[in-house]
């Protein structure tokens, strides 16, 4: 265990390192905070789907499609039990804190730092299985949460979940696993090539939003901090252990477990009231705790696999 612990927090580091230089970046003006919105749309419309498409080209066997299939239907248990978990387990005076801090709790970061994770580590296959994870918290997120914290879902709210780039990106890419197609050479190195800016892009623009949050309210915030501790190690742990005791190992078992142990999601701060930093301030501090929780996850998942 002790070289798979070095190993992926060599890659959590390199991650963190692309993350301190959009921080840097960020502090001395370099890049300024206006820019983070057309950078997310880089990510969500460009990069994101195009990385999807290329973990999709493999070829279509028997194999693969139960698997990429058992991923969904995994994620999707996952998903719903720590849903249920975290609404029992986190308690506050007000209820739109409660039902955020839960939701902090449920909707990991997956696609910005799970998918450049998992290709570090294991490759395409890891955002192969990891896209399913993917494809179920984005649903769970605009129609359960959507629900959860606004009390009802809206035709707007399903609209973002189903035209939503990243889910997407998945069906044009399970589209064309499943009719067997492949992309011609020429085109399918360009795809990769705009897959590729999943992984930079999205940590420098995290360590902007960074530099921009004020942590000290986030310190001092107990129920934050036990929404923090469900993420980012009670979840995962818990994901790791029902995977094994069903016999689910190989990468499926890590592309899972690195998916489910990421901070919350950066689109939780759109759940947030405008007024309110909650969601920065918590999506900001578990960020920086799991520079310590996702090396010992992913790497007692690759012991264990």
């Amino acid at each position: 265990m002790l070289t798979n612990l070095f190993t992926v927090s060599g890659q959590v580091l390199v991650l963190f390192c692309l993350m301190a230089v959009g921080f840097v970046c960020a502090k001395s003006g370099i890049i300024q905070y206006s820019a983070v919105g057309s950078l997310n749309n880089l990510i969500l419309y460009v990069a994101l789907p195009c990385s999807l498409l290329s973990a999709f080209q493999l070829d279509l066997t028997a194999d693969t499609l139960h698997d990429f299939l058992l991923s969904l239907g995994l994620s999707a248990v996952l998903c719903f039990l720590f849903f249920l978990l975290s609404h029992i387990a986190i308690r506050d005076k007000s209820i739109h804190r409660k039902r955020l801090l839960a939701l902090s709790a449920v909707l990991s970061n997956c696609n910005f730092m799970g998918l450049p994770l998992q290709m570090a580590v294991i490759g395409s296959v890891g955002v192969f299985y990891g896209s399913a994870y993917s494809a179920v918290t984005t649903l769970f997120m605009w129609t359960v949460g959507v629900v959860y914290l606004k009390g009802s879902l809206n035709r707007a709210s399903l609209k973002k979940a189903l035209l939503n780039p990243g889910f997407l990106g998945i069906l044009m890419g399970l589209a064309l696993f499943l009719s067997g197609t492949h992309l011609p050479a020429l085109l399918n190195q360009g795809v990769s090539y705009l897959g590729s800016m999943a992984i930079p892009v999205p940590m420098l623009i995290i360590g902007i939003q960074l530099a921009h949050t004020d942590l000290r309210t986030a310190l001092r915030d107990r129920t934050g901090w036990l929404a923090a501790f469900l993420r980012l190690v009670i979840f995962p742990l818990l994901g790791i252990f029902l995977m094994r005791l069903f016999g689910i190992q190989g990468n499926m078992l890590i592309a899972i477990t690195i998916a489910a142990s990421t901070p919350p999601a950066v689109v939780l701060a759109m759940f947030d009231d405008p007024e309110s930093t909650l969601a920065a301030e918590l999506i900001s501090l578990q960020t920086l705790c799991s520079v310590v929780t996702m090396p010992l996850l992913v790497s007692l998942a690759q012991t264990l696999a």
